[in-house]
């Protein structure tokens, strides 16, 4: 079996990083969506091989997706100091009997 080109780990910290540089892009010109061959050359330029077009395509198709629930969530105003929507309550391991 050979050794993999790039860890899971290094693929995901490359989709994240590669998510916020486009969304830090479009910030510094005008607010608009990044096209798909720029999602794609994005991610292409991170990996040490270039993705297949299908697989840039759904990347690229959930970046946007990504960047609309993103939007979506920061119009809507929380007061400072509001309540969390559920509170985690840790609770000790039980030991189990043998």
């Amino acid at each position: 079996m050979s050794k993999p080109l790039m860890t899971r780990r290094q693929f995901h910290l490359a989709l994240m990083t590669s998510g916020i540089a486009l969304a830090a892009g479009s910030r510094a010109q005008e607010p608009s969506a990044p096209s798909t061959d720029s999602v794609s050359a994005v991610v292409n330029a991170w990996l040490p091989a270039p993705t297949p077009p299908e697989q840039a395509q759904k990347v690229a198709e959930t970046v946007q997706s990504m960047r609309k629930t993103l939007e979506s969530l920061r119009a809507c105003s929380l007061p400072e100091g509001s309540e969390p929507a559920f509170v985690f309550q840790p609770r000790p391991v039980r030991k189990e009997k043998r």
